[in-house]
């Protein structure tokens, strides 16, 4: 697994920094339980892995599980920089070191350094939502010198889509790869829209299965439906804000 360094010099932008303390605490709870967070161990370039966020110390520090592959907990020493991010509908991300590796009710686990600072992508493109299709948004993956991919949308937004595929058989699809084009139908209309694989999450079997989720940025995507997503995405957000105040 490849991290996509556009995404992360997007996300980890100054601009992107929160420090309140309250917003960096809400943030992090809602983590916890969750999709597994991307993990970057070392500097720039280093190793990813995945691993869920389990506990929080509040101001003090976090538990997270042990990586996903398991080969690369060898790499968690003591003061081992640590980046990690959620590929959420508004993505986040953090810095931190490991403190310790542990036991944690009864499994490995990791203690790592409270984080003194989020980036959170707050920008209107970045807004995402669930596609409204009743059977999912489906998805057909063109590729250059390798055969064509069926998927779904699991969430998009003006700037791309998280995407769920049946994992290529021939060549396996990893991050930086330009795309000939993906094939879907939005409110009523059929698009076909080149991009680019921003990340590629580990396959995995659910009920024997391959499939593999990945993220996808549009490239020269036609104005009228990014503007058609941004609105649909608002609306979902506006929706959410009036449920939860209910």
């Amino acid at each position: 697994m490849r991290s996509n360094q556009s995404f992360l010099d997007q996300l980890f932008d100054e601009k992107n920094r929160q420090t309140g303390k309250g917003q960096i605490e809400r943030a992090l709870t809602e983590l916890i339980g969750g999709k597994a967070l991307t993990v970057m161990v070392g500097r720039s370039g280093g190793v990813l892995a995945e691993a869920a966020l389990l506990h929080a110390e509040t101001g003090a520090a976090l538990i997270l599980d042990e990586l996903m592959p398991e080969a690369e907990n060898a790499r968690l020493l003591c003061g081992e920089d640590l980046l990690l991010w959620s590929t959420s509908m508004l993505p986040l991300g953090f810095q931190s070191t490991v403190i310790e590796r542990l036991q944690w009710q009864c499994y490995g686990a990791v203690r790592i350094q409270w984080p003194d600072a989020l980036y959170h992508l707050q920008r209107r493109a970045a807004l995402r939502a669930v596609p409204a299709e009743a059977d999912g948004m489906t998805l057909s993956i063109h590729r250059h010198g390798a055969r064509n991919c069926a998927g779904f949308c699991v969430d998009m937004g003006a700037g791309g889509m998280r995407a769920r595929i049946q994992a290529p058989g021939d060549y396996p699809m990893t991050a930086g790869e330009m795309l000939a084009g993906v094939r879907f139908t939005f409110q009523g209309r059929a698009y076909r829209v080149e991009a680019q694989v921003r990340y590629v999450e580990p396959v995995r079997y659910p009920r024997g299965i391959a499939t593999q989720d990945m993220g996808l940025s549009f490239v020269r995507a036609p104005g009228m439906l990014q503007e058609q997503i941004t609105q649909y995405a608002l609306r979902c957000d506006r929706e959410r804000l009036r449920s939860a105040h209910r």
